[in-house]
């Protein structure tokens, strides 16, 4: 999906293309010409936006860590595994889930001392990969989880997450040009306006991330770290060679389910109840419903700012 390797692309700092022009759409109301004169958009709460489950998460971390076992319960290599899989045959992935399977305690989790002792019978069914840095970063999590800085940098990440729908600021857009529900839903049953922006040279545009629409969305947090954070490792112990996914947690903020797609949607990510600088405006387009006396506003604003107005 052209969204997800987007978002990997920009997280791994590489260079990406966003769209030349998107599109806002908006009624007519107290905050129009506000926001056209000063020049900026706003980050509006995800609590307030369209769809009710927008960046709604869970913290569930039983499943995938035993706390007074200080070991990975085997959800979590499970998941792991299948993060590795794309890089092994079906036949030899099935056969390291069975020699892992064997070492399962009977509380349900995979002790360091187990994992490192299978590592060689996991080389010798993919002599092809080098298991030991993934069987080393397995067996090194708990200890890792005790280190200062991580545990900040995980905690500070699940309060992130749990706390989105009231912190994360967001301002849609849409990379659809005249789209009729946009119009109808967006811009006051086309009673309002639809801006064009000009993308390129936007100070902030390494906020601005696509929408993910998917029907499956992963709300867990400590799943979407483990993920996110196990996936940098394959990247890593690859020297930037493996194609693996470390969007995992960035899309508990980019996903909306796929009755939404029609949005076509773009987002500047922020704090909550923010503003900032605006795109460059191209060019308005005004609703086909629009009064006559906020059709002369517009064109009084575009005129004296030479902005194109269709």
């Amino acid at each position: 999906m052209k969204e997800i390797e987007f978002i990997n692309n920009r997280m791994s700092g590489k260079k990406v293309e966003t769209p030349q022009f998107l599109y806002k759409y908006r009624p007519f109301d107290e905050f129009s010409f506000d926001m056209l004169e000063k020049g900026y958009v706003y980050l509006c709460p995800a609590e307030k936006l369209d769809d009710p489950s927008e960046c709604e998460s869970e913290i569930s971390i039983n499943d995938f860590y035993d706390v007074q076992g200080n070991g990975l319960k085997f959800k979590s290599i499970d998941l792991i595994l299948g993060m590795v899989r794309p890089y092994t045959t079906a036949e030899n992935y099935n056969r390291i889930k069975e020699v892992i399977s064997r070492c399962i305690t009977q509380t349900g989790f995979v002790k360091r001392n187990i994992l490192l002792d299978i590592s060689f019978k996991v080389q010798n069914i993919i002599p092809e990969m080098d298991v030991a840095p993934l069987v080393n970063y397995l067996g090194n999590i708990p200890e890792e989880l005790n280190d200062s800085q991580l545990k900040a940098k995980i905690e500070n990440l699940i309060i992130l997450a749990y706390n989105a729908r009231k912190s994360m600021g967001i301002c849609s857009l849409s990379s659809i040009k005249n789209q009729n529900e946009m119009w109808k839903y967006y811009a006051g049953d086309s009673s309002g306006y639809c801006i064009e922006y000009c993308t390129s040279n936007y100070k902030y545009v390494d906020l601005l991330y696509p929408v993910v629409y998917s029907d499956l969305r992963e709300t867990n947090i400590v799943k979407n770290i483990i993920a996110t954070f196990v996936a940098e490792m394959i990247y890593g112990i690859s020297h930037g060679q493996a194609a693996v996914d470390k969007s995992y947690f960035a899309r508990m903020f980019l996903t909306k389910n796929t009755i939404w797609d029609y949005q076509g949607e773009w987002r500047l990510l922020g704090d909550a109840d923010t503003k900032l600088p605006a795109f460059r405006i191209n060019k308005i387009y005004l609703g086909k419903k629009m009064s006559q006396q906020n059709i002369d506003k517009f064109k009084d604003f575009c005129i004296a700012r030479n902005i194109a107005l269709e």
